[in-house]
């Protein structure tokens, strides 16, 4: 088996690697017709040409013209200026005789929108697991099909950086729009009506794959893990036929070939691979430095999901909410970057939560505020524990951070998802709801007369619904440090 992928790949190298020397002048296939530029800014452009070459670059938008020079392999790269939003443009690409023109340009947002199976999970769903909303979402997309537009990247997995993608923009026709991200398309259509500007997603996810596929073994190495955690993941063995899951199978097929087209920012939706990982977020901080770096964008918002509530094949289990816990270390370590919540969004009996669009909504939410400085009208800001006051009488007040008012449940002032314990540490589920003030919620447990430890959707699946009343989720808390699979 390890030999047929050996071939596989260095067969899928050879297909899209281009020649050392070429006389044909080209250009990235992520430079074509139907394409989204970044507005108003310095957008690379770049391809092959004949070694040692003049390459002139002209943009319709401004009639502006940039020459560069090839190199001794034939690769070029120009930056052209993009203006303001707007389109159908034209970019033209000359080198001597040879001349390629790019039609049906739109100057406007773009974002690159990767991670696993949430994130790829199409519009029309997968068997038996739907996506709510989809179809009317699918019926309406011709509305905004020109303004919504779309490049996905298909790539299979690479053990050598490639040069290129197979993949064309397309706008988001009803059949287009079905096979696309649902959380991507969701994500594009609502920021596209809010600017009123075409909105491009780079659509990159793979279903199962774990973090380390998404980078260079340099940027694991840099991740500063023990070397434990590093023997841990060469120990991974790679099946073939599966999914990524070991270093660099997509960093070097989807990530790098495209690195540095000029974007907003990335929207990530990963992590039920990495269930466990305790440097989990260290991974990610070095994985968004490794794209941030090839980007060469500076530190462009890096926007991502936590894992949704599900039951792993056990509701009662904690590795879940755990790893959630990992996950938003990670604020720490990444600049610029936001963590949506899914409690209250995930279901029992499915990894893949029908509830697309609202993790759509907040994804789209974080970046109106964090990249255009545009206040959503809703308060974003994750709620976090910020007192736990242990009364005499045995009931517990929890206070949270970023809470004004607006506590509230997804039906009612009853809060499901609390636990209590006592000095033995065992947790028993408790009686929780939002006081009156809407600032705190107060939780009691007739098993525990004398708490001293309260969590918070603390299993893999609990039915937990604290959230601000619009719609907000509260992500996992606890008050204790105890080891967490107790």
């Amino acid at each position: 088996m390890k030999r047929f992928r050996i071939l596989f790949v260095s067969a899928l190298f050879i297909f899209f690697a281009w020649p050392a020397v070429s006389a044909e002048l080209r250009l990235a296939r992520i430079f074509s017709d139907r394409m989204v530029l970044q507005r108003e800014t310095s957008a690379p452009v770049w391809g092959r040409a004949r070694s040692n070459s003049a390459v002139t670059v002209k943009t319709s938008w401004n009639g502006a013209s940039v020459t560069v020079r090839s190199d001794a392999d034939g690769k070029w790269k120009a930056f052209v200026e993009t203006g303001a939003a707007g389109g159908p443009y034209t970019l033209s690409v000359s080198c001597g005789k040879e001349k390629i023109e790019v039609q049906d340009i739109m100057l406007g947002e773009v974002w690159v929108c990767s991670g696993q199976s949430n994130m790829e999970m199409p519009l029309r769903g997968f068997g038996f697991q739907e996506v709510e909303g989809a179809r009317e979402a699918i019926l309406s997309a011709p509305e905004t099909a020109s303004q919504v537009r779309v490049f996905d990247i298909r790539t299979p997995k690479c053990t050598q950086e490639q040069e290129d993608v197979d993949a064309r923009w397309n706008y988001t026709t009803s059949a287009v729009a079905a096979e696309t991200s649902a959380v991507g398309y969701f994500f594009a259509r609502r920021l596209s009506a809010t600017l009123g500007v075409a909105v491009g997603i780079i659509v990159n996810p793979w279903g199962g794959s774990r973090i380390e596929p998404w980078m260079t073994r340099k940027a694991i190495e840099d991740a500063g893990i023990t070397a434990e955690e590093m023997a841990a993941i060469d120990a991974i063995e790679e099946k073939p036929d599966r999914w990524p899951e070991t270093p660099e199978l997509i960093w070097n097929g989807r990530m790098a070939p495209v690195a540095g087209y000029a974007a907003k920012g990335f929207l990530w939706y990963q992590g039920c691979s990495n269930i466990g990982q305790e440097c989990y977020d260290k991974l990610q901080a070095s994985m968004v430095r490794l794209w941030r770096e090839r980007w060469g964008r500076g530190d462009i918002p890096f926007i991502f999901a936590l894992l949704a509530p599900y039951s792993h094949g056990n509701s009662d289990g904690r590795w879940r909410p755990h790893f959630v816990e990992v996950q938003l270390r990670s604020l720490n370590l990444i600049p610029n970057s936001y963590a949506v919540c899914t409690e209250t969004l995930g279901s029992e009996v499915t990894v893949h939560p029908s509830k697309k669009k609202e993790v759509a909504d907040m994804m789209y939410m974080q970046a109106l505020q964090c990249a255009y400085s545009i206040n959503p009208g809703i308060s974003i800001a994750l709620p976090t524990l910020k007192a736990a006051l242990f009364g005499a009488d045995g009931k517990v007040k929890i206070t949270l951070s970023e809470v004004w008012s607006d506590l509230g449940s997804v039906a009612s002032r009853k809060v499901t998802g609390f636990e209590l314990a006592g000095e033995d540490r065992v947790f028993y589920s408790a009686e929780a709801e939002i006081d009156e003030s809407g600032n705190a919620v107060l939780v009691q447990c007739p098993q525990v007369q004398s708490p001293v430890a309260v969590r918070y959707a603390f299993r893999n699946w609990m039915g937990a619904n604290l959230q601000k009343t619009l719609g907000i989720p509260v992500p996992p808390f606890r008050t204790d440090d105890w080891p967490w699979w107790e």
